[in-house]
């Protein structure tokens, strides 16, 4: 039996815990794109990767800046932004949109209306089987956001983590300076 959280949906931000050792998910922000009683799709925005095209100077892909989305599926490309008329995109909350057909995104971008700091391409994803994910945050694996996200994709990458946590109030603004090692404080 499912134990689908109500609170959890499109749009929901995880936050990993600030001690978390594992390299893909430690200090990540992972944002929800698909949720139901099956499991969990979800991209991680602030892990910086290598971009798959910067060998070929003339691919249009080849200017924009990559992330790691997850470690599943590492040979795809997803894309987040807020641009809602892409072709088969989905609104997931506050202008966000999740993917779209890939020939709209590169008229997009010929356009520049896909930009570093509106959107963000991303090679893999993250994903949880049936209640995998409902057990990690009781665990307290992950600390969950619902607040507006319009802002996610202006905001630094490197200082997304931090940011989200700032404005969750004191006590999270607080665990936001935590060392990531508190062996170092």
């Amino acid at each position: 039996m499912s134990k689908e959280l109500s609170y959890l949906g499109a749009g929901t931000i995880l936050i990993a815990e600030p001690f978390a050792k594992d390299a893909m998910f430690g200090r990540s922000v992972v944002l929800i794109c698909h949720y139901d009683k099956e499991g969990a799709l979800g991209l991680i925005l602030n892990k910086p990767a290598a971009n798959p095209f910067e060998e070929d100077p003339d691919h249009p892909l080849s200017r924009f800046h990559f992330f790691g989305g997850g470690p599943m599926d590492v040979n795809s490309m997803f894309f987040v932004h807020t641009l809602p008329y892409l072709k088969n995109s989905f609104l997931l909350k506050d202008g966000i949109c999740w993917q779209g057909e890939y020939n709209s995104l590169l008229e997009a971008m010929a356009e520049d209306a896909f930009r570093n700091d509106n959107g963000r391409l991303l090679v893999g994803y993250a994903g949880w089987s049936e209640n995998q994910l409902e057990t990690e945050i009781a665990n307290e694996e992950w600390m969950l956001y619902n607040g507006p996200i319009d802002f996610i994709l202006e905001t630094d990458p490197l200082q997304l983590w931090k940011e989200l946590l700032q404005r969750m109030g004191p006590y999270y603004k607080m665990v936001s300076n935590f060392p990531a090692d508190p062996n170092l404080n």
